[in-house]
């Protein structure tokens, strides 16, 4: 019987209980998940999430019908209550399955090491599929996004690629206690005692990823534009952006309400902003003149 490892890690409160025959340095995990490893287990996470690692010696298989496929690196297939779904990066052969149960609690990732050099999808697809579907549970939602801690204050850029995400951190970073948290994807959460924003393992352009979490005080929509200019939007107007700009389960009807439902939470409160602008440090003031 093989030594099992358990490798707890944290991402914006949900925790992953990830049990592995591999070790850390075995699954390649450290440098991307390092920082969200749990270092104080006495503090309690918003939910938790089993998740057992296995290996497999051929290219894993899916199990059911597919249900969904949105034509990148991954597909979804379900039989009875369960979804699979595959993982394949450049690759014609499935590189990784990762099962869910209908609570998306109960999790196993079975993986084929095809070099040396391999690293699990932990570290990259399959991380973020069981993040961004696991903290709908919890009023969450994941953005496309980048995001920093001005001071306290959580400020949220939602926007598509080339909108000027990871500029924008680069031109707050240069302002006196500003915190960068992530340049593309950022995690919200709103309930009874407030909305947060949390940093993820996932950065972009600039892989910016930091495990931090702060107050969300605003989400700001960009769009690059020849003069600079900040509006407020009501929900009715906000809410069909930023669904566009979140990761939804579109496999699911029931996981697709759920996370509606945590967006309009959201939109009751945190304000939603309009930014057209260049790429200059002129928005800044711009932004906290509203915030």
């Amino acid at each position: 019987m093989p030594t099992l490892h358990r490798i707890p890690i944290r991402i914006a409160g949900i925790q992953i209980e990830l049990t592995s025959p591999l070790s850390i340095a075995e699954l390649g995990i450290e440098e991307r998940l390092g920082p969200f490893f749990v270092a104080n287990k006495k503090e309690k996470p918003l939910v938790s999430v089993s998740l057992f690692w296995q290996e497999s010696a051929e290219p894993p298989a899916p199990c059911g019908d597919l249900i969904y496929d949105p034509g990148s690196i991954w597909t979804m297939h379900r039989e009875g209550t369960d979804c699979y779904a595959t993982l394949r990066y450049q690759e014609t052969q499935p590189q990784a399955v990762l099962q869910a149960n209908a609570g998306w609690d109960d999790l196993t990732l079975t993986e084929h090491r095809r070099s040396p050099l391999w690293q699990s999808l932990l570290n990259i697809g399959a991380g973020e599929l069981i993040l961004r579907t696991a903290i709908l549970c919890t009023g969450g939602l994941v953005f496309h996004a980048s995001g920093l801690d001005d001071n306290g204050k959580g400020i949220v850029f939602v926007g598509h690629s080339g909108a000027g995400k990871s500029t924008q951190l680069e031109l707050w970073n240069q302002e006196l206690g500003v915190i960068s948290m992530n340049d593309d994807r950022i995690a919200v959460r709103a309930n009874k005692t407030g909305a947060m924003c949390y940093g993820t393992p996932w950065g972009g352009t600039s892989d910016i990823a930091r495990n931090h979490a702060v107050p969300l005080s605003a989400l700001v929509l960009l769009e690059q534009a020849s003069k600079n200019a900040v509006e407020p939007l009501s929900p009715a107007v906000a809410a069909p952006q930023l669904a566009a700009r979140a990761f939804l389960p579109y496999w699911d009807s029931t996981l697709i309400q759920r996370a509606l439902d945590n967006l309009n939470t959201l939109l009751k409160q945190v304000p939603v902003y309009r930014l057209r602008c260049r790429p200059e440090r002129a928005v800044i003031p711009l932004v906290r003149s509203v915030i």
